[in-house]
């Protein structure tokens, strides 16, 4: 007879462990189906040890062991995903269970047998150092150029290589750049294929004698292959690697040490690296791969058109400026094609009250509500909690019947160029008109096959177009300085030199807020500049990565919710809490509050304020390393 300690995978389970006993003699690393209250669920073993041997123990518990219901698989996990997975709990503060539960797909534990793993017996020793970290910053092609000659040297040394993307639709496109040539060697796996798909590509990952390239995103990070030496984390600014539900993990965290225990070399890439990663590269913590990208190169002549400077006295609000008109018309003729980026959905992004200020917001939840058209009727719609209404009211205020849009939407842009260019065809994609990837891929290939047409889209557009194009506009970004992030000012570059690396010829930027030094740095490539004058912000403001922050948040009864917060702080103490309301500070009726932990880099994990922070109440969501203070 044995007890077995397991670890539950769920993440509606508080304890870190269970344990239970068996007749069944199992090793460590099994996944095991157990017992608990009135529901089956999986379970991974972490330590076995004779009941002969613990007797005293036993007795002396003041709990009763339950049986062992049955074994699923033996020994699914290698110890260095174990390691990782206990690293990713510790410094999320979360139990070990709701790690597993989120790095690992139900599907895959569902349909354990069917996973073959690597046999020990042809499991190679690899050096005990860690290997060196990487950056390469540049334009897609010379990143994937660079890839397919690692690749290349990697199969001649017998290594295989873990590639890794934010996104299902970012895999996709890397296993179309990559697989040419190494057929039959490169593997796509994502969480969009069949169960039968993915148990197929990944047994084949397992069985093959070759070395192999493994293109995949987070959800995979369990599979193994001894080889593997090398693990290119791709798109790392991509804010799609942080999960958005509890715990609320960041892949590139849980890569980068799963990299530390397998002894591979890291390579973190993109168009931009995130800030955090330059200071580090600046550090040498992170090496360059290659002469460091820090200007963005482009054959498109740009062009900042300040929509403040009035051509004609009488002139009144632009939509679209004279030269993105003459950009847009010289495109159709030409045949050319033309992408226009809008940063907001609908009509308008904000509604006010042209008497007393007031802006209108969600009856719900108190956002702004944004103005949206369909069958020709307006209608306000909340694009925090979904909420529609008539837009024919007059002002809560002042009664006022006098409500003025502000902002551009996409909806007004197409709405204009339209009104101006009857004859064009213009396509539309945004997450209003768009409901699946494979919608989003016809309405690109639409736009690829016939050209002079105009793409219009938001921020969802870049995820799926990856091919230049002649020429492109934004029309407004503006809203986006509006919002108190201090990550704001990266997300506008990124689009700006985004945008600018998919354009070959002319490139136009209308703005209100000319003044704004972003829009400098991005429409010249200047990453360099850019990152001195942020760096330095946030070593100002006490910002990462200067500093680490911890998130706390509560929804409810504002009174209730303020003495919550200030128990939180009480038992934080003495680590000071700076407690404040979220931007939209009322959710469906709720109050939104919100408490931040500015701790020192070598503080955290610290294991006294771990305890601190499990101590506290089931409903504050805790989010370390937080994309935004929102």
């Amino acid at each position: 007879m044995f007890i077995i300690e397991v670890i539950p995978i769920s993440k509606s389970v508080k304890v870190d462990t269970l344990s239970y006993f068996t007749s069944k003699e199992l090793t460590i690393g099994s996944i095991v189906t157990v017992p608990l209250r009135s529901k089956n669920i999986s379970a991974i073993v972490i330590s076995i040890r004779k009941a002969e041997d613990i007797k005293t123990e036993i007795k002396s518990a003041s709990f009763s062991l339950k049986k062992l219901d049955k074994v699923k698989s033996k020994e699914f996990f290698v110890k260095e995903f174990m390691e990782m997975v206990n690293e990713m709990a510790r410094y999320n503060a979360t139990s070990i269970g709701s790690v597993i539960s989120t790095l690992v797909p139900e599907y895959l534990l569902k349909n354990i047998n069917k996973f073959k793993t690597q046999d020990k017996n042809i499991i190679k020793t690899k050096s005990n150092s860690a290997k060196e970290k990487f950056a390469v910053q540049g334009d897609d092609e010379e990143r994937y150029g660079e890839w397919k000659s690692l690749i290349r040297q990697e199969f001649a040394k017998k290594k295989s290589i873990l590639f890794i993307n934010p996104t299902i639709e970012d895999a996709e496109h890397s296993f179309e750049l990559l697989e040419k040539g190494i057929e039959g060697y490169a593997f796509l796996l994502h969480g969009s294929l069949d169960t039968k798909n993915i148990v197929e590509t990944w047994n084949k990952i397992i069985q093959e004698d070759h070395p192999v390239v493994i293109i995949t995103t987070g959800a995979f990070l369990s599979i193994y292959r001894s080889d593997i030496e090398t693990i290119i984390l791709e798109k790392e600014s991509s804010r799609s690697y942080k999960i958005p539900k509890r715990p609320y993990l960041d892949i590139r965290n849980a890569v980068e040490i799963l990299a530390n225990k397998f002894n591979a070399r890291l390579f973190f890439a993109d168009n931009f690296l995130r800030i955090e990663t330059l200071y580090r590269q600046s550090q040498a913590e992170i090496v360059p791969a290659s002469p460091f990208k820090f200007r963005s190169l482009s054959t498109a002549t740009d062009y900042l058109i300040d929509m403040k400077i009035k051509k004609n006295p009488n002139e009144k609000f632009q939509i679209l400026s004279r030269e993105i008109q003459e950009l847009i018309l010289k495109s159709k003729n030409n045949s050319e094609q033309m992408i226009i980026l809008a940063t907001r959905r609908g009509i308008s992004p904000t509604t006010i009250c042209g008497d007393c200020q007031t802006i209108v917001n969600c009856n719900k939840c108190s956002s702004p509500v944004v103005l949206h058209k369909n069958n020709g009727k307006n209608f306000f719609m909340c694009h925090k909690c979904g909420e529609r209404r008539s837009a024919e009211e007059y002002c809560k205020i002042c009664n006022s019947w006098n409500l003025v849009t502000i902002g551009i939407g996409i909806d007004m842009v197409i709405e204009e160029i339209k009104n101006k260019f009857p004859d064009l065809n213009v396509l539309k994609l945004d997450s209003d008109s768009v409901k699946s990837p494979k919608i989003a891929r016809s309405i690109i290939q639409k736009f690829k096959s016939h050209p002079g047409n105009i793409l219009i889209g938001t921020e969802m557009l870049l995820q799926y177009l990856h091919d230049k194009v002649d020429n492109s506009a934004i029309v407004s970004l503006d809203s986006l300085f509006a919002l108190p992030d201090f990550r704001i000012q990266e997300k506008i570059l990124y689009l700006l030199i985004r945008i600018r690396a998919l354009t070959t010829k002319n490139y136009l930027v209308q703005t209100r807020k000319s003044e704004e030094k972003v829009f400098e740095y991005g429409l010249k490539g200047n990453m360099s500049d850019f990152y001195r004058y942020t760096i330095e912000d946030r070593k100002n403001f006490n910002y990462p990565p200067f500093t680490k922050l911890i998130k706390l948040t509560l929804e409810g009864k504002k009174d209730e919710i303020v003495k919550e917060m200030e128990d939180a702080q009480s038992i934080l103490d003495p680590y000071e809490v700076e407690i404040f309301p979220a931007f939209t500070h009322t959710i469906k009726g709720n109050f939104v509050l919100h408490g931040l932990l500015r701790i020192n880099n070598n503080e955290w994990p610290k294991q006294d304020l771990i305890d601190k922070i499990k101590l506290l109440s089931p409903a504050i969501t805790i989010k370390v390393d937080p994309d935004s203070l929102l």
